[in-house]
């Protein structure tokens, strides 16, 4: 048998089971919206990016994080949340958004051209805009979590990120962001 023949009639069976292999279900609106509400803090780390650009600030802010965490572990039991949950889950966003201020900040000096300079300060205008997000990040969050036990909980966040991402650097910040949110319950042999 012709080699190309052989190799196409080899990787027939797996292409019918590729086209043939369900599509994930839709997500239930609660994964939707918890995973636009972090696209929306992820997109204001952009500007966070280009204000530190042009202060010179680090990206890494240890004593703003505290505080951000803080403030939402304050708030945890108004959402009928676990502290450590919202513990882990603020710091999966503030990791998710070094992500783009790190990956934004390269990419500035890779290509050798600034960004534009920022419309608002970090103090006064972009920390207000995350500050009046958070009660909307902390309702989504808690009403995804009954979700989270689901078999098809990865399976949402995964293709709702992918289709949610404006370029890769975004891609890479949702998944961290959503990582560990699933929280799939171990089979006893």
């Amino acid at each position: 048998m012709p080699r190309p023949l052989w190799l196409m009639l080899s990787i027939a069976p797996l292409m019918a089971g590729c086209l043939n292999s369900p599509t994930p279900q839709t997500a239930p609106d609660a994964v939707e919206s918890l995973v636009a509400v972090i696209e929306q803090r992820l997109d204001i780390a952009n500007d966070v990016a280009v204000s530190k650009w042009y202060s010179g600030k680090p990206v890494q802010d240890s004593e703003r994080e505290r505080q951000v965490i803080l403030n939402a572990e304050s708030q945890a039991q108004a959402f009928n949340l676990n502290r450590d949950d919202v513990h882990a889950f603020m710091t999966a966003q503030m990791e998710a958004n070094k992500v783009v201020q790190y990956a934004r900040i390269a990419q500035w000096h890779e290509s050798g051209q600034a960004p534009q300079p920022p419309a608002t300060s970090l103090t006064q205008g972009i920390r207000t805009r995350l500050d009046t997000l958070q009660p909307d990040l902390m309702h989504k969050y808690a009403a995804f979590l009954p979700y989270r036990s689901k078999s098809e909980c990865q399976s949402w966040l995964q293709s709702t990120t992918r289709r949610k991402a404006a370029d890769a650097v975004m891609l890479s910040a949702l998944q961290r962001a959503t990582d560990g949110l699933c929280k799939t319950e171990q089979k006893s042999d």
